[in-house]
């Protein structure tokens, strides 16, 4: 590939042959190719920076080579064929280019006026909209020896290829935590998901062997999480009287199932007496926003209410603006107030995205996790799931936490 480089000194004797190299990078280029008049060599392409981004000295330059979604199978460069088969969201863009769309799911939603829950199949992602608002994707395969009526094998989901980048930080930085590999992992923790979307981080840390409870407020969001992209759960029935939910049937040949809450989480008394060890805060309305009420300290209380001693809380907020980042920082001292002391993790490739993790004591005087410590827990982690992790991608987000971690007090408010 080819950087940018310092103008040419002085009086430097231009030379035609010296050209730029650009490498292919789709959605996450930096430069454009266009076509350019060169007094020597005629009708040839130039490098220009896309407007908006900025390529100081020393960094890659960036482009789409547009042809290559056109490309018949068989000539198809190898290094192209890799990222179309990438299990993360390189892969997704790649494939969102080259596979034709098709709409395998589709209904009114029954939380957002006007709005269609709609499922669109790329290849083999499988991308939930709820409205114009992308909510999540599951990667799927098809599984040989299996049949449909149509002699068709049906695609199968992949629970541990979590598409979106951040979902993926955070389920990684879960996983980690949790001590979720390894020979001898412990106990099951208890997690709640508040907003399950297409399902695909209940899904992953379900694979992973937690017990989850997920709360969705969308009925049309549960259906295509079911029919659509795959997603095994049961249902819980409310109590009588509304205070939390019936705990799952026990299933003595397996692990809990996956168990979903229609209902949404800031309901009052909606976890009843339940204990998380974990909480992933991934709710998002049709307009992309996180809801009002989710950042609020009532919502926030309750959820520290419910977390169990040493447990934590990660959440996804957009940090691209100034106005974003102000609104972080609201959340982030809320969340420390109510939980205990926060700390970020970034989103590698994304810099507009902050995942925040506010851990809460544990039951010892003295035991807040310190920097140091989730450091070494996610390093320790990394190491372990390089030999018991199918899924790279995954692999490599733990490392990328345990090197992005900070307190949330050493970032820019």
């Amino acid at each position: 590939g080819g950087a940018a480089s310092s103008p040419a000194s002085p009086g430097a004797v231009p030379r035609s042959g010296l050209g730029w190299l650009a490498n292919h990078a789709g959605w996450r280029a930096n430069c454009a190719l266009e076509p350019y008049s060169h007094p020597v060599a005629g009708a040839v392409a130039c490098v220009r920076v896309l407007p908006g981004r900025c390529v100081a000295v020393g960094d890659e330059l960036l482009v789409s080579y547009r042809h290559l979604p056109e490309l018949p199978e068989a000539r198809l460069p190898p290094w192209y064929a890799a990222q179309l088969n990438l299990r993360a969201e390189d892969g997704y863009y790649a494939q969102l280019r080259r596979a034709p769309p098709r709409v395998v799911f589709e209904a009114p939603s029954a939380a957002e006026p006007k709005a269609t829950v709609r499922v669109v199949e790329h290849g083999p992602w499988r991308v939930l909209w709820v409205g114009r608002v992308e909510q999540g994707m599951t990667f799927h395969e098809r599984q040989e020896g299996t049949e449909e009526g149509r002699g068709e094998s049906p695609p199968a989901l992949v629970p541990l290829a979590v598409g979106f980048d951040y979902q993926r930080t955070m389920v990684a930085a879960a996983a980690a935590l949790t001590a979720r590999f390894g020979a001898s992992p412990p106990p099951p923790p208890h997690a709640l998901v508040v907003g399950l979307g297409a399902g695909s981080c209940a899904a992953a840390l379900h694979a992973l062997g937690c017990a989850v409870t997920a709360f969705e407020y969308d009925a049309a969001v549960l259906a295509a999480a079911a029919s659509a992209h795959g997603v095994r759960f049961e249902r819980l029935s409310r109590r009588a009287g509304g205070a939390g939910f019936d705990p799952p049937p026990r299933h003595r040949n397996g692990p809990r199932p996956l168990c979903v809450c229609e209902a949404d989480a800031a309901e009052a008394d909606a976890w009843g007496r339940a204990a998380f060890d974990l909480a992933l805060l991934d709710a998002y309305d049709g307009r992309g926003d996180v809801p009002a009420h989710l950042q609020r300290e009532p919502f926030l209380e309750g959820l520290s209410r419910v977390l169990r001693p040493g447990g934590f809380a990660l959440a996804n907020l957009w940090n691209g603006s100034d106005r974003a980042r102000a609104e972080c920082a609201r959340f982030a001292a809320k969340l420390r107030a109510a939980v205990g002391r926060v700390y970020v993790l970034r989103v590698a490739g994304h810099e507009q995205n902050v995942i925040l993790l506010a851990c809460r004591p544990g039951e010892r005087q003295g035991s807040e996790s310190t920097c140091d410590v989730l450091r070494e827990r996610l390093a320790a982690a990394a190491a372990a799931a390089a030999t018991d992790c199918p899924e790279p991608a995954l692999v490599q987000t733990i490392r990328s936490c345990a090197s992005s971690l900070t307190e949330w007090s050493e970032c820019e408010a």
